[in-house]
């Protein structure tokens, strides 16, 4: 008898969810209810702050892939090839590459909100960032210094030729 392994599915950016869906939905039709087990899109969630109000979004961990435990045999690949929106199996030498179930774990107690796991850190000092926002939109600058707790940060840019350090929020820069 065959085992259920992890695989990874490479997607078009943005097809994730739609991938998930029609698995989901036509698995029945095609026969794959006993060889597809369970398909995931690792999510995070990111908070951010934007006059004043903390914004809390679900971000791809993984933009472009989904993870799926299923039997891989000619038939299921073949199933799994034709749905729209998969590009290919994540795979080395033509063949998919199984995920171990203890990487797949840690991934998913790794987003449990509920173990106290905390995001690696989006903003590092000298990381170069353009403003997105306020009076200094489009400018961009340096990272000097990172306020976590107040989700503030002090960026410097370049201002009549002088470098001059402003205080800004964590939502009103982006990473260059």
């Amino acid at each position: 008898m065959d085992k259920f392994k992890w695989y990874a599915l490479h997607t078009i950016s943005q097809s994730e969810q739609k991938v998930k869906t029609l698995i989901e939905n036509t698995k029945q039709k095609y026969n794959m209810v006993k060889k597809i087990n369970e398909i995931i899109i690792p999510m995070d969630t990111e908070t951010t702050k934007k006059e004043g109000k903390k914004i809390e979004k679900k971000v791809k961990v993984f933009p472009g892939y989904v993870m799926i435990n299923m039997i891989l045999d000619d038939e299921s690949f073949n199933f799994i090839k034709r749905t729209p929106g998969v590009t290919n199996f994540v795979s080395s030498n033509g063949k998919p590459v199984t995920i171990k179930d203890e990487e797949i774990q840690g991934i998913l107690e790794a987003l449990d909100p509920n173990k106290g796991f905390k995001p690696k850190k989006k903003w590092s000092k000298d990381m170069i960032v353009r403003i997105s926002d306020g009076p200094f939109s489009d400018f961009t600058g340096k990272i000097e210094e990172i306020n976590d707790e107040k989700e503030i940060m002090k960026v410097m840019i370049s201002l009549f030729g002088r470098d001059t350090p402003v205080e800004i929020e964590y939502g009103k820069v982006e990473k260059i």
